[in-house]
């Protein structure tokens, strides 16, 4: 996999020169952030983690016509820490699509796309920041990021009611494997200023790892998010619900999944402030329930420059509930709750 990254790489780098028509960019986060716990279940206080996916990439378009664009994006993302992959198998993680644009019609992307709910509630950096420090993911439910073999279109905005300006997203995947289910998403953006709402649903099918032509389970998700854009204030809510369906593979427990968050993001000149409060629900139809994590964090960014920013954010996390139990809270003894603080002082640069 190391050879074909740099082969790949090396190749991507040659034919940008002769890509005169087209505008090609390379573009890249490397983040890094140590870490301490006050308790962790391991027993590790200090490690190195990444405050969000280190990547590179390569995007680009080339204009068609008078209304029409053809465009590209690949990333690959890693592990800084180690210069690892982060998916052993796939090349591209994140994103690789190739697709034509009208401003008219709108855009049609085709390959390993993003989902509609990864599209629409995925949250600012600021939140991300914010979501990263322990439990991550609580904002979303249980939907899917990517999809594999998927076509995802997005509309232009359009302005179906006075000055209300709307946007429909959709995705659809064609799977390589007779008689698996066709993952879809719909979604909805709005915007009036200073307010912006949207809202969608997801039916995501997984496959299961030692019967690739099965399906393993089921998942339908919809999820809403709305926001306040006071200029140097934003305030934002997400509120998302998963429930999950046996597939042909029978040894895989259902599960309804609820998450909810709040968020108060901020700037001040070089300096922007992320306020998060987030809470995640989960229970599977045997009657085991995961443990209730609420979190608060707290985090900051200083911009040293537009490309490289100081992190330091604090997060409070607590597991509690019926699903918190003494066999499984990795303390070894009955606790009605386990408490854990982070502080992540992390650096980033962006290409």
């Amino acid at each position: 996999m190391r050879s074909l990254l740099q082969t790949a790489t090396l190749a991507t780098l040659t034919l940008l020169p002769m890509a005169g028509m087209a505008d090609v960019r390379i573009y890249g986060r490397l983040d890094l952030a140590p870490l301490y716990q006050t308790n962790p279940r391991d027993g590790v206080n200090w490690r190195l983690e990444e405050v969000s996916a280190n990547r590179f990439g390569f995007k680009g378009s080339e204009k068609l016509g008078k209304d029409l664009d053809a465009f590209f994006q690949l990333e690959h993302r890693f592990y800084l820490d180690t210069g690892a992959e982060r998916s052993g198998a796939r090349m591209w993680t994140d994103k690789a699509w190739v697709g034509l644009k009208s401003r008219s019609f709108g855009a049609l992307s085709m390959g390993r796309v993003l989902t509609v709910g990864n599209s629409i509630v995925g949250g600012s950096d600021t939140e991300a920041m914010t979501d990263s420090a322990g439990a991550i993911n609580s904002r979303k439910g249980r939907i899917e990021n990517n999809m594999n073999n998927g076509l995802f279109y997005e509309s232009p905005w359009f302005t179906p009611v006075g000055k209300l300006k709307t946007r429909v997203s959709a995705h659809y995947v064609l799977p390589e494997v007779k008689d698996i289910e066709n993952p879809w998403g719909l979604g909805f953006e709005f915007r009036q200023a200073p307010f912006l709402w949207d809202i969608g649903y997801q039916h995501d099918v997984y496959r299961d790892a030692s019967a690739p032509a099965a399906e393993d389970r089921k998942s339908n998700s919809w999820f809403t998010g709305a926001a306040w854009d006071f200029g140097q204030y934003e305030v934002k809510a997400t509120y998302a619900h998963s429930k999950g369906y046996k597939g042909v593979v029978s040894d895989h427990s259902l599960y309804r999944m609820t998450t909810g968050s709040l968020s108060l993001n901020a700037h001040f000149g070089r300096w922007d402030l992320g306020v998060m409060g987030t809470k995640k629900l989960e229970k599977n139809t045997s009657g085991v329930v995961q443990p209730e994590i609420n979190k608060f964090a707290v985090g900051y960014w200083y911009n040293f420059s537009k490309r490289t920013k100081f992190m330091p954010t604090i997060a409070y996390e607590e597991l509690s509930g019926p699903g918190y139990k003494p066999r499984s809270n990795g303390f070894g003894r009955a606790r009605d709750k386990r408490e854990n603080v982070y502080i992540e002082i992390g650096f980033r640069h962006e290409f």
